[in-house]
């Protein structure tokens, strides 16, 4: 275990999360967009553990001029920078790897092929006060839009709570992490981290934030879970190619569930709502997927005391589906299924 940088001046206060293990961002337990099948834990857990994870922001990092000169031409000196950046930049980036760093992976004990990751997420906070967001020519959803790129540095406010946009605008700070991923299965091979997929990866739903629960299914021994693109805000759809991409630390308990029928997609539990979903090239496919999976979980949390004609009347008038991400390859449609409506099951 590594001690907590808890007198890093970098650093802003967060609340304190007692932890069984932290794996730090540097060179031996990060790596370049992807999703291997197989890598060195960083740290294996038992089932139950508190396992802290430093996220870093990708951008600057592969940077033909280096970390160092791209963060100072945007006013961001070098004693910003956090400790790892610049050996991290040296790390290998496979030709089909996106450009996110991933921290990982954790390996907990008894996870198998089948069953369940479970992931109560403790906290999120920042690991420097500033964030960045960057889109240009050929980025995001309307790519033809801008002719050249533009990169915004968006600093965290006296109060904590927001970013100063500018114009008198302020954003409120509202951290969650990006990607966050188990192994893919041997079919998937080792995949890109950039588009969401069954094993979760790049879904950008933004209400993965502190008192979540996210449930993954596993597909490798141990899991094998990967974390990165920690963003500090966001809006569903993330639709200039990027959030605030922020540098973050992610506190989590992760528990292995066992299932008499695996899951086939990620589920989670935010805030008044169950959230499942579904991801595709093809966003009419995406919410095919999505829809079906609402329907499953309706029956399956109510005993089957709904049939999949209630459950598909339900997802229409009660259930919200939304694009939590238009950018990275597949889209992913979120359905928001409310707590209220299996209360009494």
């Amino acid at each position: 275990m590594t001690a907590l940088p808890q007198d890093d001046p970098r650093t802003p206060d967060r609340p304190a999360v007692p932890v069984d293990a932290h794996v730090v961002a540097n060179a031996s337990n990060s790596i370049f967009g992807y999703f291997p099948q197989e890598h060195p834990p960083a740290v294996t857990v038992p089932s139950g553990s508190v396992v802290r994870i430093d996220a870093l922001n990708q951008f600057g990092i592969s940077a033909p001029e280096g970390p160092v000169d791209f963060f100072a031409s945007l006013g961001i000196d070098e004693d910003e920078l956090l400790p790892g950046v610049v050996e991290i930049a040296g790390n290998p980036r496979p030709d089909f790897a996106s450009g996110h760093v991933l921290t990982g992976p954790v390996h907990v004990d008894g996870a198998e092929p089948g069953d369940v990751l479970v992931v109560e997420i403790l906290d999120i906070s920042p690991r420097v006060p500033y964030g960045v967001n960057a889109s240009g020519h050929g980025k995001g959803v309307l790519p033809d839009l801008l002719d050249s790129p533009e990169i915004r540095v968006l600093r965290i406010d006296e109060a904590g709570t927001g970013y100063d946009f500018g114009h008198g605008i302020t954003v409120p700070l509202r951290p969650f992490a990006g990607i966050t991923a188990v192994a893919p299965p041997d079919a998937a091979g080792d995949v890109s981290a950039n588009p969401p997929d069954r094993w979760g990866g790049n879904m950008d739903i933004k209400d993965f934030t502190a008192g979540s629960v996210l449930r993954f299914p596993v597909f490798q021994p141990g899991a094998q879970f990967w974390i990165g693109d920690t963003h500090g805000a966001q809006g569903h759809g993330e639709v200039n190619q990027t959030a605030v991409e922020h540098s973050m630390s992610f506190t989590a308990r992760f528990s292995v569930e066992k299932r008499a029928t695996p899951l086939a997609w990620p589920r989670a539990e935010v805030a008044g709502h169950h959230v499942v979903m579904g991801a595709h090239v093809d966003l009419d496919i995406a919410l095919e997927i999505a829809v079906q999976e609402a329907i499953d979980f309706l029956v399956e949390r109510s005993g089957e005391v709904l049939t999949v004609a209630d459950a598909y009347a339900l997802c229409s008038v009660a259930v919200d589906f939304v694009v939590g991400e238009a950018v990275d390859g597949n889209k992913l449609i979120a359905g928001y299924v409310p707590h209220a409506l299996l209360a009494h099951f």
